[in-house]
């Protein structure tokens, strides 16, 4: 019997992905592998939408707490630990189902990262700079002449990705695209489906979500990891909120403020995240899923357990390892 087809479940943060996963891997039978680069970290609960120990009681959990706070993340070493345990839970018959937004990450582990030389400094300030004067429409112009795959791919205002297309072809005298096809298998077949929201009620619940963190105990989260030896500059204090609440801990923001921040940062967090998924449909068969106002997460998680039926029929591939309920 053919292994299950592994799920990926992603969208932008505050769209719902770990309340539909824990009703999904109900249904399907599945374990819940982390694709979010904020949950790797131990003692970071309160801001990074980690599922409760409870809740990881409910159904298996892989990949959460994997650093410590002064550890380093990348989307390299997240790829090499999660495909090793992918392969250890690949006996037991249970749906690989990855859960995150964290697109780089997920596309490392799906198909690896190129093998890119180092930028030349020179060559990365000229390109940031010319990114901030003439802005990112004339740089993906640009990039359309000395990379059209990675152009096409790209939307003319994700300026990040653009400048690093850009940075590549120019140090390096070969498109970024190049570097990425070079030696790269074909990849592994994935059911892919991004939760979605509208955008204002998305911002809405982003705006609530700032401040439920700091009523939830952001602070207080914040001062036992600091009292604990982890340093303010920590790795880990990149993540959303966390140098918020540094700020406010330090006085040097008050409660509102801080509040206000993070949420206007959360938002501009979940835009990227949405440009970098319209992206990624160019490079996979990823569906997007918009959830209703009145869906609850049961619903959602039985309208994509048909979804992953129907797929891994098509293909050959084990349905599920469990029962789909309804």
């Amino acid at each position: 019997m053919n292994a299950p087809l592994p799920f990926v479940l992603t969208g932008a943060t505050g769209t719902g992905k770990t309340a539909v996963a824990l009703e999904l891997a109900a249904r399907l039978g599945a374990t819940v592998f982390c694709a979010d680069a904020r949950q790797l970290y131990r003692g970071l609960d309160v801001a990074t939408g980690k599922p409760t120990a409870e809740e990881r009681a409910r159904v298996p959990h892989v990949g959460f707490d994997l650093l410590d706070p002064r550890e380093p993340s990348s989307a390299g070493a997240y790829a090499r630990a999660l495909g090793v345990a992918l392969g250890a839970d690949e006996p037991s018959g249970r749906v690989p189902l990855l859960v995150g937004g964290s697109g780089l990450y997920l596309r490392a582990l799906h198909t690896g990262l190129a093998d890119v030389p180092p930028i030349d400094p020179e060559v990365r300030a000229r390109v940031r700079a010319r990114l901030s004067a003439q802005g990112p429409e004339a740089l993906h112009d640009e990039l359309t002449q000395l990379d059209p795959p990675l152009a096409a791919r790209l939307a003319p205002r994700d300026g990040q990705r653009i400048a690093r297309g850009l940075e590549v072809a120019l140090s390096t005298g070969r498109p970024l695209t190049a570097w990425q096809d070079a030696g790269r298998s074909d990849p592994p077949t994935w059911l892919w489906v991004a939760l979605a929201r509208p955008r204002e009620e998305l911002s809405r619940a982003l705006t609530a979500r700032a401040r439920a963190f700091f009523d939830g105990g952001l602070v207080e989260e914040v001062e036992t990891l600091l009292a604990a030896g982890f340093p303010p500059d920590a790795p880990a204090f990149d993540a959303l909120g966390y140098k918020e609440a540094i700020a406010v801990r330090e006085g040097r923001l008050d409660r509102e403020d801080a509040i206000a921040v993070l949420a206007r940062k959360t938002i501009q967090y979940a835009k990227r995240q949405a440009t970098w998924l319209r992206g990624e449909a160019r490079r996979v068969d990823l569906v997007f899923r918009e959830i209703g106002p009145h869906e609850s997460p049961g619903q959602v998680a039985s309208d994509l357990a048909r979804v992953h039926a129907q797929a891994s029929a098509r293909i050959g591939r084990t349905a599920t390892a469990g029962r789909v309920s309804d």
